[in-house]
């Protein structure tokens, strides 16, 4: 083992320095104490009994703090915690003030607590500290922290040293110690602890003679808390009266991961740190396999107790139009999957809901065939081609790194995160084989792991208990001596895991490790989930996004070198995006959901709605209309058998996306308005370097999409440009308001691939359900006109059916429908039957229209209502550039509201067009007119054959109906006159 590898703190970095003095700066003004005081001779305090830090001293610091580290002041008055204490600790009332430091992961948010607290105990004497943690595992990364940063901060506090105080009910004596004694002394404790009546610090104890309980001693110290990761910490009611317990002075709250922020006083953003290199950047390899619902396959995403009764959600595969795809379903008590999939494997399988627990420590949902899915678990087969391919980007990219980074005295390490321990411990464990059998594979590659066995570079730690690594979800009992091995050295001895001489460099963990330990030269990071992951992906991250260190413990500043590679089993562009999602979810800001600023109603012009004019239209509008086909059995069968030998069928198949994960930051502020204008500065920069600003001026209906060519600008139209209150004020299409002299920042991810490819999974075959009665079900063709279609398929094509039955199906199940589409299009014919549809015009046409998170554009005199939503650039162009210019010919317009469809084919769908229109020539002839808008006049050249054959139906259905009907474009320069006929009858092969 190497000697040398001694981890180095840098004391001069800004950032930390302002964490630390936001915080300690809080208690300026306050009267100093001396920590010599002692109650009895015996406990020191760091107050006196029943002294308060005074609320509008610190109010007024923080207030102070906050102006000057630019972050949200609190709102009102200072927040503070209060309320009873758990009664087993004496049900009184106790009330403390919160602190909270938001530094992303990976900054060095432990290093800043620590020396917080050695500033504390310099400028106000404060001696005794608790740090409050949810877990063994950051338990662990505490006291490793406290340990190695001891002598650094030995030096840098003229020699001053704090003593650890290492919480166990085993010692409770030491409780004596940790109040009685006059030097700065800092206990750790879980929550755990804390939070149940019988715990040992509640109880009296043979190793505490005398009349004070464990708790009551360190009650009388009043303690400064130091909550790390809160947000597991003290998130439920009874840790927050656990902790109150403690009879603490005051709080401090540290994470990268806040759901509330009480007092914030500094901020480092995700932005900020990958912005200053303070963490490694990110980049993504997204697995995934497509094309494969053969297997049965239920996960339990999610469990909750709404409005007093009991709900799941599970993923699983549900069939839908003859086609199976995964998707997410709610089940309650006694509810049957079956009835909610229709999946053949489920029925009479037993999947009926006989218990659901929410526990927040025990989610599951038992099916009465005996299966129990706990939360981020899943029934079915593990999915082994994507873990094989998991596993060998992984080991691939940390053999590439391991080569490259060598020559810098750099080790690079793997994590694994698994969702079952067994997959991994026992015997058969499937994560085990596959990673030996692809290492010991590649390893032939690197001169560097040659003369590795795949044994000695793995170690796994899955949970925790008493301090020892247990297997926990395995009935392999593996020797105890080589956990507590493994133990040691992924939990206290960071150090070895780092140097050379250790051939350890790849470790599997469960959820363990979610939070509190990380490694500063975990390179690679891969989710081998079989379902949503009970850890975060902002705390999976975490692990690895520490500056990398060498051989001497320096950090190593060097964008080449920090890189972190996410292994995962979704696609990049879903990985991404959930990501961003959790930001957004812990209070980093993104660009809002589009929503109207306005929401005014578009308003009916009933001049327009009780006209002759309109009436008439929908007279002939409203005709119903029978249609007849006539069936040519044989040329369907022809022209499916064509299509189907010349379908490429799916194969299941592995999708591989490589892509880097960027953050943008976004600043706009208001600096003028005249009029309708507003002159707005900008400034955009993101995480790859790139960097825009300046001013421009924009007009009411601009975009700052379109601006900034920038799709996540989305929503940012300007809606009004006004005045309130005497300053200038631009108004956004989705509620955010831009007020002069006050700028707006926000943050958003984005992902970017790099590339896609493919690979073949393992060739396998399942077994077959009843194909033609699926297809006659939703192609309504007979069972003996699809055995006639299915014996025209050439051997080759047969062979799939096997392969993929599911992807097969799919697959012959939309030519079939296609080509019955097709046929119907190219024969129906309608025919009036002197009846009408069953329209109420008030229902379709109200005096008022509300559009909620749609643009609206001015309609002009003509038009049914006073504005309108317009759903594509073509359609808002046809507004502005021919309704509008047609004032004079005009009767009126109207867009058909989504409600109104006129019947055709369920194979083809009802149809929903988009203008109806009525215009007088020059000599006074009036036109009755229904046009859709397209990109291109062409019907063939239309790109989805489902928007063909509707218009070839609709022309058919319009021409029956006495109405002139075709296709245009806002290009379209006399788009009133008559089609002609040009709407070709089309072939199969057109529509």
């Amino acid at each position: 083992m190497s000697e040398d590898l001694k981890f180095q703190f840098d004391p001069n970095l800004q950032y930390q320095i302002d964490a630390i003095d936001s915080v300690v700066e809080v208690f300026d003004g306050l009267p100093e104490h001396d920590s010599g005081f002692t109650i009895g001779g015996q406990i020191v305090p760091n107050v006196p009994p029943y002294e308060h830090l005074e609320d509008s001293v610190l109010q007024a610091n923080v207030r102070d703090i906050q102006e000057r580290n630019d972050v949200e002041p609190t709102s009102i008055g200072l927040d503070v915690e209060e309320g009873l204490v758990v009664k087993y600790a004496g049900n009184e009332s106790w009330r403390y003030p919160n602190l909270t430091v938001e530094m992303e992961t990976g900054t060095g948010k432990t290093y800043v607590f620590l020396r917080t607290m050695y500033e504390l105990r310099q400028r106000y004497g404060f001696s005794k500290f608790v740090v409050v943690v949810p877990s063994v595992a950051i338990y662990e990364g505490f006291v490793k922290n406290f340990h190695v940063t001891r002598d650094h901060f030995r030096a840098l506090y003229d020699n001053e040293t704090a003593a650890l105080f290492e919480y166990s009910g085993d010692q409770i004596s030491k409780v004596r110690s940790f109040a009685t004694t006059s030097h700065m002394t800092i206990m750790v404790i879980t929550i755990d602890s804390l939070n149940k009546h019988y715990n040992k610090i509640f109880k009296p104890s043979e190793q505490l003679p005398g009349s004070l309980l464990p708790i009551e001693f360190i009650q009388k110290t009043r303690p400064i808390l130091i909550f790390d990761e809160p947000q597991s910490t003290v998130s439920s009611p009874r840790a927050k009266a656990s902790a109150r317990a403690l009879h603490p002075l005051c709080a401090l709250r540290y994470s990268a991961t806040h759901r509330e922020s009480p007092n914030l006083l500094y901020k480092l953003t995700p932005f900020d740190a990958y912005q200053k290199g303070l963490v490694k950047k990110i980049q993504v390899i997204g697995v995934t396999e497509e094309e494969n619902f053969n297997e049965p396959y239920v996960a339990l995403q999610s469990a909750a107790r709404e409005n007093g009764s009991f709900s799941a959600e599970v993923k699983t595969y549900v069939y839908e139009g003859g086609r199976a795809k995964e998707t997410s379903v709610q089940l309650e008590q006694g509810d049957d999957l079956y009835e909610k999939t229709n999946r053949e494997k489920h029925e009479g399988a037993g999947y009926v809901v006989d218990e659901i627990s929410v526990r927040p420590d025990n989610r599951y949902i038992e099916f009465r065939n005996g299966v129990r899915l706990h939360q981020g678990t899943s029934h079915g087969p593990a999915k082994k081609d994507i873990f094989r391919l998991q596993i060998r980007e992984t080991i691939q990219q940390h053999m590439k790194m391991q080569k490259r980074l060598r020559d810098k005295g750099i080790k690079v390490i793997s994590l694994f995160f698994i969702d079952r321990v067994a997959n991994y411990v026992d015997d058969d464990g499937i994560i085990r084989k596959l990673f030996d059998q692809e290492f010991n594979r590649l390893k032939e590659r690197y001169s560097g792991f040659r003369d590795f066995d795949a044994a000695d570079v793995q170690s796994g730690y899955f949970a925790e208990k008493d301090g020892e690594a247990v297997d926990a979800d395995s009935s392999r009992k593996a020797d105890r001596q080589a956990r507590q091995e493994a133990y040691n050295l992924i939990m206290k001895d960071k150090e070895r895991l780092l140097s050379f001489d250790e051939p350890v460099s790849f470790i599997f963990a469960h959820s363990a490790l979610k939070e509190g330990w990380d490694s500063p030269n975990v390179f690679q990071i891969c989710t081998l989930n079989q379902t949503v992951s009970e850890v975060k992906k902002r705390q999976e991250i975490g692990r690895g996004l520490r500056i990398a260190v060498n051989q001497k413990g320096e950090r190593i500043f060097d964008d080449k070198v920090n890189i972190l590679t996410i292994v995962a089993n979704e696609s990049y562009e879903d990985y991404a995006r959930g990501l961003q999602q959790e930001y957004e979810e812990d209070g980093e800001k993104a660009p809002p959901e589009p929503t109207n600023a306005k929401r005014e109603a578009a308003k009916r012009r009933d001049s327009v709605y009780k006209s002759d004019d309109f009436r008439k239209f929908f007279d002939k509008l409203l005709q119903k209309a029978e249609y007849e086909i006539n069936v040519d059995t044989d040329e369907i069968v022809e022209e499916c058998t064509k299509r189907l030998n010349a379908q490429s069928f799916p194969d299941t198949k592995l999708l591989v996306q490589r892509g880097k994960f960027v953050r943008t930051q976004y600043e706009f502020e208001l600096e003028k308005a005249q009029g309708e204008e507003a002159k707005i500065r900008y400034h955009l920069e993101d995480t790859k370097g790139s960097e825009r600003s300046g001013s421009h001026w924009f007009e009411e209906g601009d975009r700052l999409k379109k601006t900034f060519g920038d799709e996540k600008l989305r929503g940012y139209r300007i809606a009004n440009v006004g005045d309130r209150d005497g300053s200038a004020i631009v108004e956004f299409e989705n509620k955010v308001q831009l007020v002069e002299a006050k700028p707006i920042e926000f943050e958003e991810a984005t992902g970017e691939v790099q590339y896609s490819e493919e690979q073949e999974g393992e060739e396998s075959t399942y077994p077959v359900f009843n194909l033609i009665d699926r297809a006659a079900r939703e192609t309504e063709l007979t069972r003996p006109t699809l055995n006639q279609i299915f014996k025209g398929l050439n051997d080759e094509q047969k062979e799939y059916l096997f392969r993929n039955p599911e992807g097969f199906a799919g697959t012959f199940i939309d030519e079939i429908e296609s080509v019955l589409a097709a046929h119907i299009a190219a024969n129906i014919e309608f025919e009036l039957t002197g009846d009408l549809l069953s329209y109420d015009l008030d229902d379709l046409f109200p005096e008022e229209m509300d559009y909620p998170q749609k643009e609206l554009v001015e309609a002009g005199e003509q038009g049914l209502y006073d504005k309108l939503q317009t759903d594509s650039d073509v359609e808002e162009r046809f507004v502005a550039r021919r309704l509008s210019e047609e004032e004079e010919q005009l009767s009126f317009y109207l867009k058909f509201p989504p409600a109104f469809k006129l019947p055709l084919p369920n194979v083809i769908g009802d149809y929903n067009p988009d203008w109806g229109i009525v215009r007088y020539t020059d000599e006074g002839v009036k036109l009755e007119l229904v046009r859709e808008t397209k990109g291109t006049e062409d019907v063939g050249a239309l790109q989805y054959p489902h928007e063909k054959r509707k218009i070839r139906c609709a022309h058919k259905l319009f021409s029956t109906l006495g109405i002139d009907y075709r296709p245009i474009t806002d290009q379209t320069e006399r788009w009133w006159e008559s089609g002609h006929d040009d709407i070709p009858d089309g072939t199969l092969e057109l529509l």
